[in-house]
C-alpha cells in the first residue's frame, strides 16, 4: 500500500482527475463524495464542459466542483 499523497501541493495527480471526471460521466454519487476529498485543494482548472455540466462558471477549479459536490 502506497502512503505518499496523491497530489503535491494543491495540484491533483492526472489519474485522480480523470477518475472524478469518469465518475461524473457515470453519475456515480458515490465515487463523486469520495473523489472529492482528495480534491478539496485542488487548484488544477476543470475543462469546459465539466463547468457548464455543473452549472460552475467556466475556469473553475476541481476544488470548487469538489465542494459543489460535497455541499450538495
Amino acid at each position: 500500500m502506497n502512503d505518499e499523497p496523491r497530489f503535491s501541493g494543491d495540484k491533483a495527480s492526472r489519474e485522480l482527475r480523470s477518475r472524478f471526471r469518469d465518475a461524473l460521466d457515470a453519475d456515480d454519487y458515490a465515487a463523486l463524495r469520495v473523489l472529492s476529498a482528495d480534491l478539496r485543494n485542488c487548484t488544477d482548472i476543470l475543462p469546459s464542459a465539466v463547468c457548464v455540466s455543473l452549472g460552475l462558471p467556466r475556469g473553475s477549479t476541481y476544488a470548487t466542483a469538489a465542494k459543489t459536490i460535497v455541499a450538495s
